[in-house]
């Protein structure tokens, strides 16, 4: 049963993002809302940045189809939670969306990222406590203080959320280390037999497939901080509420850290380059991953089977280990 449901959910989902494109497209140029070439960008030619209103816009409307006409009570799970992610991740959208229209200042759009993430932790999206596992000491459980874990969430949902927005800087490699997380996560709650996570996660990988398979070079569209900000906050507050454990009410936070190590490593090697070099962590640069793969003269299917091949490795690691 689990199985039909997934399998209906992506290729329904995959279908209705790829089939909207046009349209979405079609605003794009009307409005002029589009990314211009410069020595940084890899495109050549003005193309338009919000394809993520296809992943959004199907997400919700096939979310919220299942939440009108079936019961998704779970009793492992608080439905408000999700109605949460719901409204946080559409804020994060409207950020996003105001930045590829208007070019909003770093420092604005990190204020309001902030208190719609430490608003979120207050409402019960957090931490909660952190699991670590020792050598000759075993596991180890640190229960966080309330205030320290609203910081610490806050930190963890805007450094995700912008971290997969750094990653977006290549033809199909935030989308795809997306889908393959939002993939593996999909099977771990087959694996836990909960009904909402599979909800949430199977419609949340067609809807990127659908926008995938036309962001692959040469991209039709790209999804521009709306569509990053979206999925780094979908995947970075979901992760702290599916991959928790309720009875502990705690993560193991080693695990979270190898998921996520794609994104968190490129923004580690970007900020750390940046710094030692005196530059303005928040001007955009050519030091990303894929920048330097590039200059190494790695063919762009290399760096994307590369990218791949590693979100793979680590996420199905990490998930394994979480089961």
């Amino acid at each position: 049963m689990n199985w039909y449901i997934v399998l209906a959910n992506i290729l329904g989902s995959t279908f209705l993002s790829f089939i909207i494109a046009p349209f979405i497209n079609w605003i794009g140029k009307y409005y002029k809302i589009v990314d211009i070439p410069n020595l940084r960008k890899i495109h050549r030619v003005p193309i338009v940045r919000i394809g993520g209103i296809s992943i959004i816009f199907i997400f919700l409307l096939i979310f919220s189809l299942y939440l009108i006409f079936f019961d998704v009570n779970n009793n492992n799970f608080s439905i408000f939670s999700l109605y949460i992610i719901f409204i946080g991740s559409s804020l994060y959208f409207l950020i996003g969306l105001h930045d590829d229209i208007f070019r909003s200042s770093p420092f604005l759009r990190l204020s309001f990222q902030f208190a719609i993430a430490l608003a979120v932790s207050n409402y019960g999206i957090n931490f909660g406590s952190l699991d670590f596992f020792v050598p000759y000491n075993g596991d180890i459980n640190i229960i966080i203080p309330p205030f320290i874990d609203n910081i610490l969430t806050s930190f963890w949902i805007v450094g995700i959320t912008n971290a997969i927005n750094w990653i977006d800087g290549m033809d199909g490699l935030a989308a795809g280390y997306c889908s393959i997380l939002s993939m593996g996560l999909c099977l771990l709650m087959i694996i836990k037999g909960n009904f909402i996570g599979i909800l949430f996660f199977s419609i949340l990988l067609g809807s990127i497939l659908g926008f995938l398979i036309r962001n692959f070079k040469p991209a039709y569209y790209i999804m521009g901080d709306c569509g990053s900000n979206f999925l780094g906050f979908c995947l970075s507050a979901s992760s702290l509420i599916f991959l928790k454990d309720l009875k502990l009410n705690s993560i193991n936070f080693f695990y979270l850290i190898l998921i996520f190590s794609l994104p968190i490593g490129d923004m580690l090697l970007v900020i750390s380059g940046r710094i030692l070099r005196r530059r303005n962590i928040f001007l955009p640069d050519r030091s990303h991953l894929h920048h330097k793969l590039m200059d190494l003269n790695f063919d762009y299917k290399i760096i994307i089977f590369l990218m791949y091949f590693y979100s793979t490795i680590s996420i199905f690691t990490g998930i394994f280990l979480l089961k």
